[in-house]
């Protein structure tokens, strides 16, 4: 419902005047391991370019070259799209210089092992600004093991979900349980945090993750590379606090910029 209501909403809101064309697009393969918390990341990410810039993390592995040229130089409005990450990486780049100004920002600088901590730690204090007491439980739905790790250290009870079979079943530090992502809705009904990745709406499974926090009072945060820029979306679906990473995203050296949306609930 949630990329539904972003492609209903471009339909409404623009026209075939507007600037909407296809003027870049990168297929990038990623093999990524910041420092020894964390697993090998394995996965192909889009980056589209019209006026702005958008991403999203794809679970296709493969787009041939003539397919994506297909697309150059095209208007979003001309465009039947199968594929539900090269959608959402192309609503992110249109979205990317009209989502509203109403975000905090911080940038982080250094290499990737520095960053990746960096980012791990404002994704935990966003975290703790949610509940009262750090007597609480955590699931982190698609597992970073460097925002487990943080949250350890301030002494939160955390749990993880993932899809990925590699660690599923595994214990993270001695103490994190990673359990399979079909158990993820089971887990959010007894948590009092759900922090999800961005990649939950190029899965489907975003809508049904929202829908059970809230008739359960979990509260929620997105970290989203995919979709970085339709965080105003993700804010009137239910999400409490976004989380937002535009592409070039972390795992590369020099200057991250994130940006920190709230809820109205609880926006400094």
């Amino acid at each position: 419902m949630i990329l539904e209501n972003i492609k209903q909403h471009t339909l409404q809101n623009f026209t075939k005047e507007d600037d909407l064309f296809i003027r870049g697009i990168w297929s990038v393969d990623c093999l990524f391991n910041p420092n020894l918390n964390e697993r090998t990341f394995n996965y192909k990410f889009l980056v589209v370019q019209n006026e702005g810039q958008g991403s999203a993390y794809s679970l296709v592995r493969n787009y041939p070259l003539y397919k994506l040229e297909q697309i150059m130089g095209k208007h979003y409005f001309d465009l039947k799209i199968n594929d539900t990450a090269l959608e959402i990486a192309i609503l992110d780049a249109i979205y990317s210089s009209r989502a509203s100004n109403n975000y905090e920002i911080v940038e982080i600088q250094g290499n990737s092992i520095e960053k990746s901590v960096k980012r791990a730690e404002i994704i935990a204090q966003e975290t703790l600004k949610l509940v009262d007491t750090k007597e609480v439980l955590v699931v982190n739905v698609g597992v970073v093991g460097n925002i487990i790790k943080c949250l350890l250290d301030h002494n939160v009870n955390v749990v993880g979900t993932d899809f990925d079979e590699k660690i599923v079943g595994k214990k993270l530090f001695d103490k994190v349980e990673v359990m399979h992502g079909d158990y993820t809705n089971d887990i959010i009904r007894k948590a009092d945090v759900a922090i999800i990745t961005g990649m939950t709406l190029a899965t489907n499974t975003l809508d049904k993750i929202i829908k059970t926090a809230k008739e359960n009072d979990t509260k929620t945060i997105i970290f989203a590379e995919t979709g970085s820029n339709l965080y105003d979306f993700f804010i009137d679906a239910g999400i409490d606090v976004v989380i937002s990473e535009p592409f070039p995203f972390y795992i590369y050296q020099g200057k991250t910029q994130i940006k920190i949306i709230k809820n109205k609930a609880y926006s400094i």
